[in-house]
């Protein structure tokens, strides 16, 4: 499984996710597994809650697009943005 190297920013908006799914859903996962860090992205990225899914954008957002494509390619895990991008034509 290819290692996951974030950069700080990144792991802040983790951080924050992690820390609302603890409090609000009981929810817990370690930011040092790698199957913890995917299962967290996974579940902000289902969510309805608004902050998880904000701290989702922009940990989205500031991710390395090497990191993006190991999301996208082996985990199914596509920008957030693109559910809004039709709303442009509004």
């Amino acid at each position: 499984m290819k290692r996951l190297l974030l950069n700080q920013t990144c792991v802040f908006h983790l951080t924050k996710m992690a820390f609302r799914a603890q409090n609000k859903y009981k929810k817990r996962y370690h930011l040092t597994e790698e199957d913890d860090l995917i299962a967290l992205i996974k579940f902000a990225d289902i969510t309805n809650d608004i902050e998880l899914r904000r701290n989702f954008m922009l940990f989205y957002i500031n991710c390395p697009d090497d990191i993006k494509d190991y999301l996208e390619s082996e985990h199914g895990i596509h920008s957030p943005m693109e559910r809004y991008q039709s709303l442009g034509s509004l």
